[in-house]
């Protein structure tokens, strides 16, 4: 369906890819600034804060008076325990990759059991620009299956299908403690959380694989260069099934829309704009190369998993730190369900 046919009564604003608040270079203790300085070889004489992304630490290109360029991650185990615990485990997983992938390389870690940094080469890039260039989703849907493609079996990664069970629960969650917003932004679910709880139970199993998995992929979480595109943020990486990435992505381009072709949908929204949408995410799904061979019984589950993990996650109280998160978890919840609306409905 055309871009713009399908309209809806209210426009979907897309709530921004950001977690709302982040360390800046000064916020960090004398020590800590001096402890950067010390590893870059200079003063930092510039400071360039990410505008994207969820992690409530420091996430800044620093530039030294010698010109000594680096992407600088940190966090106080005190204050943020996990984003540290986060740093650890992404740096861990980046030292690991193949140094020919699309990834920033590691340069140093300084980790004093109270603050974590990491530093990463300074890539130059933009996020991509949401609604999403076809040109460049393109660019990003072949990045995702190139990533899909890696071996990780040598990596030392978690297994998917043990360790994202966890997340694929939503549908028993919101039958146990129903959500009224559900009948608005998808009616359709209402009366089949009994068949959807089931369907997302199978989830896991079919995750299962020796894939490289990325886990977190999003738009905040990739860079346009001019070679291609650079995949940041690696701290939930897996080994898996070779479509997961592309799943788990996906609704973040409904929520988004696609210039030309779907209007962003990141909420309550009429049938012809949720089918809309839907279509568009399972047709970027089978033309992908990650997809080859992946049938609905696979697929489906996942597609009700993730989409159940957004809209539990969405209604959660808000993460002081990330007080943006929940939103944007929201309108991928409500993305993730016009595609398993029309995979429900197709499938019949």
């Amino acid at each position: 369906m055309p871009y713009g046919a399908a309209m809806t009564s209210q426009p979907h604003v897309v709530p921004p890819p950001s977690g709302g608040r982040r360390l800046r270079w000064h916020d960090l203790p004398g020590p800590q600034r001096a402890a950067v300085e010390e590893r870059l070889g200079g003063v930092v004489v510039h400071e360039h804060s990410a505008t994207t992304g969820f992690s409530p630490g420091l996430a800044s290109a620093l530039v030294t008076a010698q010109g000594t360029r680096a992407f600088v991650k940190a966090a106080r185990e005190t204050d943020e325990a996990e984003s540290a615990r986060l740093h650890r485990t992404e740096a861990r997983v980046t030292a690991a990759l193949d140094p020919g992938l699309p990834v920033p390389r590691l340069l140093w870690t300084h980790d004093d059991a109270d603050w974590v940094v990491v530093a990463y080469e300074a890539v130059d890039g933009h996020t991509p620009t949401t609604p999403w260039e076809p040109a460049e989703l393109t660019t990003v849907l072949d990045t995702v299956a190139q990533l899909g493609a890696v071996d990780a079996t040598s990596l030392g990664l978690p297994d998917a299908a043990t360790d994202v069970g966890a997340l694929f629960t939503g549908w028993e969650h919101l039958r146990d403690d129903p959500d009224p917003s559900l009948a608005d932004v998808a009616p359709w679910a209402v009366d089949r959380l009994d068949e959807l709880a089931g369907l997302a139970g199978r989830a896991a199993a079919a995750c299962a694989g020796d894939a490289l998995v990325h886990g977190d992929l999003r738009a905040d979480n990739l860079l346009v260069t001019d070679d291609g595109v650079v995949v940041v943020d690696w701290p939930w990486a897996m080994r898996g099934a070779a479509f997961f990435d592309l799943v788990a992505f996906l609704p973040s381009v409904g929520m988004q829309g696609v210039r030309g072709r779907t209007e962003p949908l990141t909420g309550p929204a009429d049938l012809g704009h949720r089918r809309a949408v839907g279509a568009e995410l399972d047709a970027l799904f089978r033309s992908s190369p990650s997809a080859a061979g992946v049938d609905d019984a696979q697929v489906l589950p996942v597609v009700a998993g993730i989409t159940a993990y957004f809209l539990d996650s969405g209604r959660r109280p808000p993460v002081p730190s990330i007080p943006r998160l929940r939103a944007f978890q929201r309108a991928q919840g409500a993305a993730g369900a016009a595609w398993l609306e029309v995979l429900l409905d197709d499938a019949r």
